[in-house]
């Protein structure tokens, strides 16, 4: 069966929150849901594209201030399509994790390689905290329910760094080791 192409909807979502540029949508999704969902500008600017061809978002605002600025805003056509899609039970998830793959496939040769891979993957999980603390700080308390599903989606992001930052420690712990896990006879 084919996937449907959730990127149209998250635009869409984004987009009734507040209008934005291209521009604004990959600025926003990476200071905002980047943890869990990320595009890039020529993917999001080739969905907006695509729907506003539909007429699911338009043009509200065009202004040229040194370079050209475009921004849209979702249509009602935008809105129902979104709706529907809130509606329908998510797709089974899909993960992709390179260097979990790297793992998987190296040998003993790769160690030092991995250990360094490894190390990279703990700093930036140590500097994406902030991030998230400053994300956690700029929701507005006055928004209730809708406040709260944000939070939940950032407190899935802190948990995720969470684990990842025990499993980097763990499994850099156990491959430092100088047996690196042989059993000895």
């Amino acid at each position: 069966m084919k996937r449907i192409n959730t990127t149209h909807f998250a635009i869409l979502g984004l987009l009734r929150m507040q209008p934005m540029s291209a521009y604004e949508l990959v600025k926003f999704s990476k200071e905002s849901i980047g943890l869990f969902w990320n595009e890039s500008y020529g993917h999001i600017h080739k969905s907006i594209k695509q729907l506003e061809q539909e007429g699911s978002v338009t043009v509200i605002e065009e202004s040229e201030t040194g370079r050209r600025k475009i921004v849209y805003g979702v249509t009602e056509q935008g809105c129902q399509q979104l709706d529907s899609w809130l509606m329908q039970a998510p797709e089974e998830s899909t993960m992709r994790n390179e260097l979990l793959m790297k793992i998987f496939v190296a040998d003993e040769r790769h160690i030092p390689q991995l250990l360094t891979y490894i190390e990279q993957e703990l700093a930036t999980c140590h500097q994406l905290r902030p991030l998230l603390t400053g994300i956690k700080a700029s929701i507005p308390q006055d928004q209730g329910k809708q406040a709260q599903l944000w939070l939940l989606t950032l407190d899935y992001g802190e948990r995720y760094l969470r684990m990842t930052i025990e499993w980097c420690e763990h499994a850099l712990q156990l491959l430092n080791q100088p047996d690196r896990g042989e059993k000895n006879g």
